[in-house]
């Protein structure tokens, strides 16, 4: 579970993509509002109907901009990175917004001045936004990673910083300077860590997972599911739709490259690319 929460995954930076997914899954929203009348709505007589269900969709739009600001902030001091728990943790917390903006829109707006309670809100919550939860949350996080990249720094390794990486068994360590540091690479329940020591590659097998080691070497980047990399000693990138590959100077190896962070490298100035 620790693996697959802490794995980076796209994230969606810029302010128009954040928009555009915004008003596309809030004019779903709308739509099914609209065309499908769920929660008998059909027999609720308002004026301006159309128009009414139609604001849901900015109910959904204006939170996600208001959240916008904090969860790219929050990416920056990560160093550029987005994880599966911070998705998760965006997620819940802006239908948390969406839902309460929802509510206050349905007290005031849609029925004309009601009044607005606890015992109201938690009501709306239960029986009007858990039900949305499986058409919104999937389709939200789809758009979400389809207009996600990731991001890659020009900078990446600190140097005369060293860090002692240990696995499972604490007798287990590798004290190395970050800046030496060339690539690992899991291997069932080991990782193999490659490093340089007086300017010769050296290899180590701790006992442990990629995700624990990466937390050692908070400048390391996770290419692919299995391997970790130094960017700086990154020379050259080669690949197609099926087969994409990272060379590094210290090794002869091919590092396997997932196709976002392909894409991400390909724009990165200090690494040719082979086609």
């Amino acid at each position: 579970m620790n693996l697959s929460l802490n794995r980076p995954i796209p994230y969606t930076q810029g302010w128009k993509q954040t928009i555009a997914i915004g008003s596309i899954v809030g004019a779903g929203l709308s739509m099914l509002l609209i065309f499908l009348e769920p929660f008998d709505t059909s027999e609720v007589q308002l004026s301006y109907k159309v128009l009414k269900l139609a604001g849901y969709g900015l109910c959904f739009l204006i939170p996600i901009l208001v959240m916008h600001p904090i969860e790219n902030a929050l990416f920056k001091k990560q160093q550029y990175r987005w994880y599966i728990l911070n998705e998760l943790g965006y997620i819940i917390i802006c239908l948390l917004l969406i839902y309460t903006t929802c509510y206050f829109y349905n007290t005031y707006i849609v029925n004309n001045g009601g009044v607005a309670s606890l015992k109201g809100w938690q009501y709306f919550m239960i029986y009007y936004g858990l039900p949305f939860m499986p058409f919104l949350g999937p389709l939200w996080l789809y758009f979400r990673n389809r207009f996600g990249k990731i991001t890659l720094p020009e900078s990446t390794m600190q140097k005369d910083i060293t860090t002692t990486i240990t696995g499972e068994n604490k007798k287990e360590s590798l004290t190395i300077s970050v800046s030496d540091f060339v690539y690992a690479q899991a291997q069932q329940n080991y990782v193999a860590i490659h490093y340089l020591e007086n300017e010769t590659l050296q290899k180590k097998m701790i006992r442990s997972t990629l995700s624990n080691v990466q937390k050692q070497i908070p400048d390391a980047w996770q290419v692919h599911r299995s391997y970790l990399v130094n960017l700086a000693f990154a020379k050259t990138i080669s690949g197609n739709s099926r087969k994409r590959e990272l060379f590094l100077t210290e090794t002869p190896e091919a590092i396997p490259v997932s196709q976002k962070y392909y894409e991400a490298l390909q724009k990165r100035g200090s690494i040719s690319s082979l086609k």
